[in-house]
């Protein structure tokens, strides 16, 4: 028998808790994000039926159209979690649907966040993503030296008094393409330690969420402290290819 969405769904919380139990760690502390880029409607109603509250999507325009499509995608309960890199163009959409950003990855882009969200009167909880690994076609912050580390931490102090409509919550990474999740270990590490030097070396007491693991490796991910994973083809199945 085929296995279906809410098969997979429910087997990757079970991962979830399994891995996070014995790494020590309270499995509610995890939030499973479910990537659905690329998905058509159907199969993300699906997973909602499935359980799902919370949905990671990389485009945002491409989420405004596909929530414009079926009032499922808006019930109330439903969170949307932003994971790409985003476009200053497209921040109206962030506004419009997305609850948290995990992807805030160059300084400009704080400046254009706090403006938008004070003259509403919003805030938004955000990640700052950061590039760990050194490679170049990686979005983030550049991160990968721990000497850049002390100037980072004083960074994001001077942005969250510049910023009070942002919500720094923490970091968020991907860590190079690997072929065995073990090879994913060093880069969540560092990423945990550097949210623990900027705790120690800010005034950001609260910098605790760490966005990190995919399908290919979310039970390291746990392992090494992360908060959210965001998890697609291991629960929506094989991607389709964008139009």
């Amino acid at each position: 028998m085929t296995e279906g969405i809410k098969d997979r769904f429910n087997r990757v919380q079970e991962g979830i808790t399994e891995v996070a139990t014995r790494a020590g760690r309270n499995p509610q502390a995890i939030t499973l994000v479910v990537v659905t880029k690329f998905q058509p409607v159907e199969k993300i109603a699906e997973v909602i039926a499935a359980g799902a509250t919370q949905l990671g999507e990389n485009y945002p325009e491409e989420t405004h159209k596909k929530i414009l499509q079926s009032d499922r995608l808006s019930a109330e309960g439903l969170h949307w979690h932003m994971i790409g890199h985003l476009q200053s163009r497209k921040i109206k959409y962030l506004i419009q649907h997305f609850g948290m950003f995990h992807s805030l990855d160059r300084p400009e882009l704080f400046t254009e966040l706090e403006q938008k969200y004070a003259a509403l009167e919003k805030t938004l909880p955000v990640l700052i993503e950061v590039n760990v690994s050194g490679e170049e076609t990686k979005h983030g912050f550049p991160v990968w030296d721990q000497t850049s580390w002390p100037v980072f931490a004083e960074q994001l102090d001077c942005w969250q008094s510049d910023c009070p409509h942002l919500q720094l919550k923490g970091l968020m990474t991907m860590p190079p393409l690997a072929e065995r999740p073990e090879d994913s270990r060093s880069y969540f590490v560092k990423t945990r330690e550097l949210a623990e030097f900027v705790r120690a070396n800010s005034s950001l007491a609260h910098f605790t969420e760490l966005s990190m693991g995919t399908s290919a490796d979310y039970g390291v991910a746990v392992t090494e402290g992360a908060t959210y994973v965001r998890i697609g083809e291991s629960i929506m199945g094989k991607r389709p290819t964008k139009n």
